[in-house]
C-alpha cells in the first residue's frame, strides 16, 4: 500500500527531486510559500520552499524504496529510530488545503496599539519600538521608536516589524 513519507532533498533541489519523482509516476507534494523579503533597499515577492530541503512523496515502502531513495535530487528518506514512519493522509490534505497552485501565503500579524515591536530589517534593524497604528493600505504602519528618554514617530513598511 502506498503511503506518504518525508524525503530529504539535496540543498536547493526540491524542484529537481519532485520533478524526477513525478516523472517516475510518484505523487509528490512540494509546497511553496510566497513571502515579501527586503533586499537592497526594496521589497521583493519571493516564492520559496515551505520546508527547505524536504518534500512529501507517496510510495510503497518496500517496492518503491530504491526508486525514491536514488532519484536525482534526493538525499535520503527520513526515518525515526531507523524506521520509515508514514504520514497521515489528513496531514497532507491539511497542507494542500492551504495552497493555491502549490503556493501558500502567510497572513501578516496584526499588531495592537501599544504593542512592543522591533525592526527586523532595513536601516533601523534591531531597534525597539511601540506599534502606533496602521496607515491607509496594509503595507505601511506608524511606530514610535524608542530612544534615550524619548520616542520618535516613524512611518515604516509593515513587513519590517516583528514581535520582540
Amino acid at each position: 500500500m502506498k503511503q506518504w513519507f518525508v524525503v530529504n532533498t539535496k540543498p536547493k533541489n526540491e524542484n529537481r527531486a519532485a520533478h524526477n519523482l513525478e516523472s517516475g509516476g510518484f505523487e509528490v507534494l512540494s509546497p511553496r510559500l510566497k513571502v515579501r523579503k527586503y533586499r537592497e533597499t526594496k521589497f521583493l515577492d519571493v516564492v520559496e520552499p515551505m520546508f527547505p530541503n524536504y518534500i512529501f512523496v507517496k510510495f510503497h515502502p518496500v517496492d518503491d524504496y530504491h526508486m525514491v531513495k536514488y532519484a536525482r535530487g534526493v538525499k535520503k528518506i527520513i526515518t525515526f529510530g531507523g524506521k520509515m514512519v508514514p504520514l497521515q493522509d489528513q496531514f497532507i490534505e491539511f497542507i494542500r488545503g492551504r495552497l493555491v497552485d502549490g503556493v501558500a501565503k502567510i497572513e501578516k500579524k496584526r499588531f495592537k496599539k501599544g504593542e512592543r515591536i522591533f525592526i527586523k530589517d532595513g536601516p533601523f534593524k534591531g531597534l525597539p519600538g511601540v506599534f502606533e497604528r496602521e496607515l491607509e493600505g496594509e503595507e505601511r504602519v506608524m511606530i514610535l521608536l524608542e530612544g534615550i528618554n524619548y520616542y520618535a514617530q516613524m512611518v515604516i513598511d509593515s513587513d519590517l516589524i516583528a514581535e520582540p
